[in-house]
């Protein structure tokens, strides 16, 4: 199996691997005539046990190449286009040619039986396609995201234990110094949730800023803020001020000042710890090539 084009497979192949570790985002369903990816819904709340009823998806092609199609790069499955869940095709700007190769690299990796949450990019690609091109859905889904400022992680500074105030010190402040500067306003910090309250004129620059982002740099900073659960984390980051590594740390100041109290539980955190890097990877990839 091989990766067609200018592009070799193993620097396609690097990119990826060098990008966080790039996975998540979504099953594989087969709709239409493509494939898509899809976020998985979250667990039930409950002990009732749930069978797994979504679809085993096979690999069925066997190589992976980028062409070009109406002006824009088009993932290739052997022969046919990467279509999104709605059924429309993956289309790539011209100039965005190593995110076009990087979407081909997920689909290259890919083994017999496709993993869950392991096509980021093309989730992320799919989302911008299908559910951001209208102006009015971004609108609302500024808004929605503009609801984790209100209560951010980032700034809510705990007083004790030392540990926690010593992280959240190193990780918060850098952020809210860089987007009290950007942005010219004031950014409240507490250590009360309850006393919290970010100004009119705070929220309205910040709602223009991410206004202001096209459909794939919104579909990264709406992955980002969900994933870290902060506002400010996930702006930082698809504005390029702070790495995906950097992200997870600052989104996971809590977790890691009780590891360091209580020590840590061998595998307690696997799981959350790759998926949250794999998503703020990929969503720093694709605000880059936005």
């Amino acid at each position: 199996m091989f990766l067609r084009g200018s592009c070799s497979a193993s620097v396609a192949i690097g990119r990826i691997r060098g990008a966080a570790a790039l996975a998540s985002g979504g099953s594989i369903r087969v709709l239409r005539r493509g494939l898509s990816s899809s976020h998985s819904p979250a667990p039930p709340q409950d002990d009732v046990p749930v069978k797994n009823t979504a679809p085993v998806i096979r690999r069925f092609w066997r190589n992976v190449g980028v062409g070009e199609r109406d002006g824009h790069h088009v993932v290739l499955l052997d022969t046919r286009p990467l279509k999104t869940p709605d059924g429309k095709l993956v289309q790539i700007a011209l100039r965005q040619r190593a995110l076009a190769w990087l979407v081909a690299g997920e689909w290259e990796l890919q083994k017999e039986v496709l993993g869950a949450h392991s096509l980021p990019l093309t989730s992320l690609v799919s989302r911008a396609i299908d559910g951001l091109s209208d102006p009015a859905v971004r609108g609302d889904v500024v808004d929605k995201l503009l609801k984790y400022f209100q209560t951010d992680s980032a700034c809510l500074h705990d007083e004790g234990p030392r540990a926690l105030a010593d992280l959240q010190q190193r990780h918060y402040a850098p952020i809210l110094k860089w987007a009290r500067s950007t942005y010219g306003i004031d950014i409240q910090a507490t250590t009360d949730i309850f006393a919290l309250r970010q100004s009119p004129q705070a929220v309205a620059a910040l709602r223009q800023a991410a206004a202001g982002f096209g459909p794939l740099k919104l579909a990264a900073l709406e992955r980002a803020v969900m994933a870290a659960k902060s506002f400010l984390i996930g702006l930082a980051l698809v504005e390029q001020h702070i790495t995906a590594e950097e992200a997870a740390l600052a989104s996971q100041v809590e977790a890691n000042a009780q590891t360091q109290l209580w020590g840590e539980l061998e595998n307690a955190h696997d799981l959350d710890n790759a998926a949250i890097r794999q998503i703020l990877g990929a969503s720093a990839c694709a605000a880059a090539s936005a």
